[in-house]
């Protein structure tokens, strides 16, 4: 199993952060890269579409033999993630948002929560928060879907005013004139404007979820005598749904390896 690959899904881009962190913190790892593209955004579907979609992708990628998935979206990570992984043949983290952590970093007891308008509105989220945030925090939730899907366009590499625009008309009220210091980015698709949030506020504390999990991953395979020591890693990409508008993004941010199309 130790040279069998890391497998790490989204419904697009988003997966990008939770890779740049792997090769950080995990560089002699083969990783398997799928872009659910079909299905996305994952952040609009229903509880029991996400079940079937999840469960369909995991039983695909699970034909490469991975010695690990990565469910690299906050969406189905909150609302399914336990239901799934009982039904896999294959170990699964999740990117689960460490609220304790963000709510701790706060000096003023307001933390933000930026996410998709299903984790946004979810009873999962809720459960969560409840479990995690003490009742003298304050928490603000802001619905990031239509960044997300700009992020997916590429149109934070190609047109940033339209980006400080949208980015404006979501946060700017709240952030500008309010007492919230620390934001948790859930959704792996944020931590990719990290230069914008923190030219806007740079009052604010972006807490990335991609760093967690990259160290979650490596200190899981150390545990399990899984972790590659020699080679270089390499990185290969599939998607559901081959595209123009996925390609041009995934080569706009730098990444030039092939991208085959897959029907699962």
């Amino acid at each position: 199993m130790t040279n069998n690959p890391l497998a790490v899904f989204d419904s697009g881009v988003g997966s990008i952060s939770i890779i740049k962190e792997l090769q950080r913190e995990t560089p002699n790892e083969d990783l398997l890269y799928f872009a659910d593209s079909f299905h996305f955004p994952y952040g609009n579907k229903s509880y029991a579409q996400l079940q079937e979609i999840i469960l369909s992708a995991i039983k695909f990628l699970e034909r490469y033999k991975p010695k690990l998935i990565i469910l690299a979206s906050m969406t189905p990570s909150v609302q399914i993630l336990h239901k799934v992984v009982a039904k896999a043949n294959a170990p699964i983290i999740g990117v689960i948002p460490p609220l304790r952590r963000a709510a701790r970093l706060s000096k003023k007891k307001h933390v933000g929560i930026m996410a998709t308008e299903g984790t946004v509105a979810s009873n999962e989220l809720n459960a969560l928060i409840r479990r995690e945030i003490s009742q003298d925090v304050r928490v603000s939730r802001f619905n990031a879907s239509p960044i997300i899907e700009l992020i997916e366009k590429g149109i934070h590499v190609l047109d940033e005013r339209k980006m400080y625009n949208t980015i404006s008309q979501i946060l700017m009220k709240s952030l500008e004139n309010n007492d919230i210091d620390v934001v948790f980015l859930c959704s792996t698709h944020l931590p990719l404007i990290q230069n914008y949030l923190k030219s806007l506020f740079p009052q604010v504390k972006f807490v990335d979820p991609s760093v967690t999990v990259a160290k979650e991953v490596r200190a899981y395979l150390r545990r399990n005598r899984m972790l590659r020591r020699s080679g270089r890693g390499r990185l290969q990409i599939i998607t559901s749904a081959r595209n123009a508008q996925f390609e041009q993004t995934v080569r706009l941010m730098g990444i030039r390896e092939p991208i085959k199309g897959v029907n699962p």
